[in-house]
């Protein structure tokens, strides 16, 4: 039996035993074992302190300590070393009380042969090596479970809490002794007790199950549940659940999912307000010469009157509709939102009325922003609207603004506070979403159409509310790089006539007719083309001049765009015109000329004349 390299403290006051034993190891073969003799409990004790040894052989009658409690007293000092108990007395019961003490074999001198010592001392040794394994076993298990960023817990079958690892009181709040004993449901959310009780019971499978949990701060967090029922397996007898904190994962989730949502009904609501945009060019444009030829006193004059204002209403709508499919486009400028607010503050406080007390905070010193004045307003009136008719009963309105920003960007935000009733999670998720409302009378455009005016001028819009607590819109917009712009501005102009050629191009057929009706009135002569081929042919065959080039943007085939810069290629000195349903977001360039669909006679003959002059 190899015994090399194992230390042996042998503890015996009599040198003939102490000799007796270390020849029985020499005659089994055991000669290379390591054997340290002392012949006094405390100089053991003592040893042990200063040396490490894997095997104690301890007699129990020694000159400092006698009886069990010798052994009682060296286990207690140096518990993972086991001991051999080497004794004269060839007591039974004495040998049980030993044993439960801590000794691991029980051996009588005189009754003792080199091969049982040899072997006594192997096996207590390896015992000794296998229990000091699987102690560090168990201390590595449970490092990583106290340090684990998951919630490991232990249940009984009846859901009660047995074992909560110290990740729960990080990520919940609650300290341990407040989880053990109690049921888990008790923390579960009323809505998901039910698929949690069924994974518990059922088991999942490996598939994991979602809940919300109880934190201490009132809060709900989501967790994401892996459960294994181990009740046969002894040491655990119960279900072991895993789970981790995913409550940021899911608002992430959410967040994109609801932008995906606005990003696909903003492409939607954009190809409707294109398609409506070139039928309202249609009825606006006719309706427009009907009345510039009718007789004041024509008494189908106040019924084609009533016809305008409608579609002039429905050209409204469509171009709410642009703005939140982020299709409008921007004439930016440097903005200080500050003085906008103030140009706004008599209109606000009207609009408010005496019932609703309004305060402005304007912070010293704000930064300029870059963005369309005029998309700003028209965001703030939305918010202001909607913050008024959430205060029925009156409150208070407040507009606040400063500078803030973020490691990626500098931004000045405008926050929007009312006192009024709020709104729930499920309103929440959906008040971007165009068509939506909770209003009676409402259109559900307002907060979409203010969504995509902010996204489009390069900001973000975010909201916070809940159920009688009021909300707050809260509008980011970055800082301007420049600091000074100037924006043109035109006066009003007298609508003129011409006698140029213009080059018309136009794949829908009323509109194009109504376009050409129009430039034909005012004296130009056109050439008119239903498609980009057609107007590349009606251009190659024409041998004068072609002054302006009129084209819609998005056409089948090849775009306005792309026909345009054909064209000039051949034709350097014309000038283009490009109109669409859309707005100008698409622009080969910022200063292309562009009219947007609907317009009058009146505007588009002031832009003609104001290109070709």
């Amino acid at each position: 039996m190899n015994l090399d390299g194992i230390r042996v403290l042998l503890v015996e006051d009599n040198p003939v035993d102490a000799r007796l034993f270390t020849e029985l190891l020499r005659k089994a073969g055991a000669s290379h074992l390591r054997m340290v003799q002392v012949d006094r409990l405390a100089a053991a004790l003592d040893r042990l302190n200063r040396d490490s040894f894997d095997v104690m052989l301890l007699d129990l009658s020694l000159p400092d300590a006698n009886g069990l409690d010798t052994l009682v007293r060296a286990h207690a000092h140096a518990p993972k070393i086991p001991i051999v108990v080497l004794t004269g007395h060839d007591d039974e019961a004495l040998a049980v009380r030993a044993v439960r003490a801590g000794a691991q074999d029980y051996l009588v001198k005189g009754h003792v042969d080199g091969e049982l010592l040899v072997r006594s001392i192997r096996y207590a040794s390896e015992r000794g090596r296998a229990l000091d394994a699987l102690e560090r076993r168990e201390e590595h298990y449970r490092s990583l479970i106290e340090h684990s960023l998951d919630l490991i817990s232990i249940l009984n079958l009846d859901g009660t809490i047995r074992y909560a690892s110290p990740s729960h009181e990080r990520l919940l709040g609650h300290h341990l002794d407040e989880l053990v004993g109690r049921n888990v449901l008790s923390f579960v959310h009323p809505d998901d007790k039910a698929s949690f009780e069924t994974a518990l019971v059922d088991g999942n499978n490996g598939r994991p199950v979602e809940c919300r949990v109880h934190h201490s701060d009132g809060s709900w967090r989501v967790l994401e549940s892996f459960s294994r029922d181990l009740s046969h397996v002894a040491g655990v007898n119960g279900m072991v659940v895993n789970s981790r904190d995913i409550t940021e994962r899911k608002r992430l989730e959410e967040q994109l999912h609801h932008s995906q949502r606005l990003e696909a009904v903003g492409r939607l609501a954009g190809g409707v307000a294109h398609d409506f945009n070139n039928l309202l060019m249609v009825i606006t444009g006719y309706s427009h010469m009907l009345l510039d030829g009718m007789h004041p006193s024509d008494p189908a004059r106040l019924d084609l009157e009533q016809v305008v204002k409608a579609s002039e209403r429905a050209t409204d709508l469509t171009r709410q509709l642009l703005a939140f499919s982020r299709r409008q486009g921007v004439r930016a400028s440097l903005v200080d939102l500050n003085a906008l607010v103030r140009d706004m503050d008599r209109m606000l406080r009207r609009m408010l009325g005496e019932d609703i007390e309004f305060e402005a905070l304007l912070a010293p010193q704000l930064n300029a922003v870059r963005a369309d004045p005029g998309q700003i307003e028209q965001v703030i009136l939305n918010m202001v609207v909607n913050a008024r008719d959430a205060m029925p009963g009156g409150g208070k309105l407040l507009l606040e603004t400063r500078n803030a920003g973020t490691p990626a960007r500098d931004c000045v935000t405008l926050s929007i506070r009312d006192t009024g009733i709020g709104m729930d999670a499920q309103v929440l998720s959906r008040i971007f979403e165009p068509f939506f409302t909770t209003k009676e009378h409402g259109t559900g455009l307002g907060l979409a159409t203010s969504y995509g005016i902010i996204k489009e001028n390069g900001g973000d819009l975010r909201v916070e509310s809940e159920p009688g607590k009021g909300t707050t819109f809260r509008i980011e917009l970055p800082v301007a790089a420049q600091t000074a712009d100037y924006l043109e501005t035109s006066s009003a102009k007298d609508v003129a006539s011409g006698t140029e050629t213009i080059l018309l191009v136009e794949d829908e057929d009323g509109v194009r007719r109504v376009v050409e009706t129009m430039l034909k009135r005012h004296g130009y002569k056109v050439l008119s083309s239903a498609s980009s081929k057609d107007a590349l042919a009606a251009a190659g065959q024409h041998a004068g001049v072609i002054h302006l080039l009129i084209t819609d943007m998005v056409m089948p085939g090849m775009n306005g765009r792309k026909m345009a810069e054909c064209l000039v290629e051949s034709r350097p000195n014309m000038k283009v015109l490009y109109v669409s349903g859309y707005g100008d977001a698409s622009l080969p360039q910022s200063d292309a000329h562009f009219l947007q669909k609907p317009f009058s006679t009146e505007e588009l003959a002031t832009k003609v004349r104001e290109i070709l002059k």
